[in-house]
C-alpha cells in the first residue's frame, strides 16, 4: 500500500472549526445492528493499515495530515497508549473507523466517519452512537470531539441532536489539495 501523497498540491486554508463537548452519557444506548460490528484493532498497530481506514473515510473531506507524517511519527501516535481505533465492519467490509483518546478526564472521539461506499445507509448515525456509548464506557467525566466545515455537512447538525453542546470554534490553517 502506498500513501504517498504530492505535497506540492497542498496548501493552507483558513477553516472554522467548531469545539464539542457532552457531560451526561445519553439515556438510550443503541441497539445492535445486524450484519454489523467493530473490532478494536490489535497493537501495534500498522501505519499502513491505519492510513488505508484514515484515507479512505476522510478522502472527500481533505484529511491530509496524517498522510505527510513521517511513519514513525504516525506509528507513535496511534499505538500510544490512551490510543484506541476500532474498526466497522459490515458483514466482511470495511465500512468505517473511530479512534478514542482515552485521557483520565475525559475521552476524545478523534477521528470518525463511514467510508464512501457506505454513506447514505444510515450507518453514520448508528456509528455516532455507538462511538458516543463507547466513549463513555471509558468511564470518563465527560467526552469531546471537534468537526470543521470540510467534514459532513450533517455533522453538526447530527453532534447536536445526540447530546453534544458547541463549546467554541476557531479558526485553524488546514491543508487542502489545490488544483
Amino acid at each position: 500500500m502506498n500513501y504517498s501523497v504530492d505535497t506540492s498540491r497542498i496548501a493552507l486554508k483558513p477553516i472554522k472549526v467548531t469545539f464539542f463537548e457532552m457531560y451526561e452519557k445519553p439515556k438510550e444506548i443503541p441497539s445492535e445492528k445486524e450484519n454489523v460490528e467493530f473490532q478494536l484493532l490489535r497493537k501495534p498497530v500498522d501505519p499502513d493499515i491505519y492510513l488505508h481506514y484514515y484515507s479512505e473515510v476522510g478522502k472527500e473531506h481533505f484529511w491530509l495530515d496524517r498522510l505527510v507524517m513521517p511513519k514513525n511519527e504516525l506509528s507513535d501516535l496511534i499505538n500510544a497508549p490512551n490510543i484506541d481505533i476500532y474498526i466497522m465492519k459490515v458483514g466482511n467490509q470495511s465500512a468505517g473507523y473511530v479512534e478514542f483518546i482515552v485521557d483520565k478526564k475525559f475521552t476524545e472521539i478523534l477521528y470518525f466517519g463511514i467510508m464512501p461506499a457506505f454513506i447514505g445507509k444510515g450507518l453514520g448515525k448508528y456509528a455516532l452512537d455507538w462511538a458516543i456509548n463507547k466513549a463513555w464506557s471509558y468511564n470518563p467525566q465527560w467526552i469531546q470531539l471537534n468537526t470543521c466545515e470540510l467534514d459532513h455537512p450533517h455533522a453538526i447538525h447530527n453532534y447536536k441532536k445526540r447530546g453534544f453542546k458547541e463549546t467554541k470554534t476557531e479558526i485553524h490553517q488546514r491543508k487542502i489539495f489545490i488544483s
